[in-house]
C-alpha cells in the first residue's frame, strides 16, 4: 500500500469522524443547555435530577457510556448502530461537562436583567427565552467551539464500537503494512490542520470576548 492508498483511506476515516464528532456536538449542545436551563430556570422537581444526571454521566469514562449504548442494550434486544451509539453517547457525556460552562455563561446576566423582564409581566420561562438568552449566547459560543475541537479527537473512541473513523483505518493499515509510526504521523497532521484553526479561532473570541467585558 502506497503514500497516496494510506492518505486516501485515512481520509476516509476523517469524514466519518468528522461525521461523529458533528453529530455528538449536536447532541452535546441540545443536552448541555438542557441540563444548565433546567438547573438556572428552577422548573419545579427538576433542579435535582439535572444536577444528578450532570454528576453522574461526568463521573463515568466517556467509553463505559458506549458500551452500555451499544454493548450494554444489545444484551437486552435493543441493537443500536454504532454510528449513533456513538454519536449519543460521546455527545450526552460532553454535555454533562459543558453544562457547567452554559450555566455560567447563563449567570452573567445580571438579577436586574431578570426582574426587569418579571416587572414587565413576563413569566419564568419567557424571561429566560427573551432576556436571558439573547444576553448569554456571546458567551456561550467559545465553549461552543471547544466542545466541537475536543469532540473531534475523542471521537477515535468509536472505533471500540466499530466505527470506521480514522483511528479505526490506521489501525488496519497498520495491520496491513506495520507501518506503525508512518501512520501515526499522518493521523497526527490531519488532526493539526484540521484543528490549529479552529483552536485559534476560539482563542481570538475569547480574547474579544475579555475585551469587551474589560471595557
Amino acid at each position: 500500500m502506497g503514500l497516496k492508498e494510506i492518505v486516501s483511506e485515512l481520509l476516509t476515516g476523517g469524514l466519518v469522524t468528522l461525521e461523529v464528532a458533528t453529530g455528538a456536538w449536536a447532541v452535546s449542545v441540545t443536552f448541555g443547555l438542557l441540563l444548565a436551563m433546567l438547573r438556572e430556570v428552577g422548573v419545579p422537581g427538576m433542579r435535582w435530577p439535572a444536577l444528578v444526571t450532570t454528576t453522574a454521566l461526568r463521573s463515568v469514562p466517556q467509553l463505559v457510556v458506549l458500551y452500555i449504548l451499544y454493548f450494554g442494550l444489545g444484551a437486552v434486544g435493543i441493537n443500536v448502530p454504532p454510528l449513533l451509539a456513538a454519536i449519543v453517547g460521546l455527545g450526552i457525556t460532553d454535555g454533562a461537562f459543558s453544562a457547567e460552562y452554559y450555566r455560567a455563561s447563563l449567570l452573567t446576566v445580571s438579577a436586574s436583567q431578570r426582574d426587569a423582564g418579571y416587572s414587565v409581566g413576563l413569566s419564568r420561562v419567557a424571561t429566560f427565552r427573551r432576556v436571558v438568552m439573547p444576553q448569554a449566547v456571546p458567551y456561550m459560543v467559545p465553549p461552543w467551539l471547544n466542545s466541537f475541537v475536543g469532540l473531534l479527537k475523542t471521537a477515535t473512541l468509536a472505533s471500540a464500537v466499530g466505527v470506521p473513523e480514522i483511528l479505526y483505518d490506521g489501525s488496519n493499515i497498520i495491520d496491513q503494512t506495520g507501518k506503525i509510526v508512518y501512520v501515526m504521523v499522518i493521523i497526527i497532521l490531519i488532526y493539526v490542520v484540521v484543528t490549529m484553526p479552529l483552536a485559534r479561532f476560539v482563542g481570538i473570541l475569547e480574547s474579544r470576548r475579555r475585551t469587551t467585558v474589560g471595557t
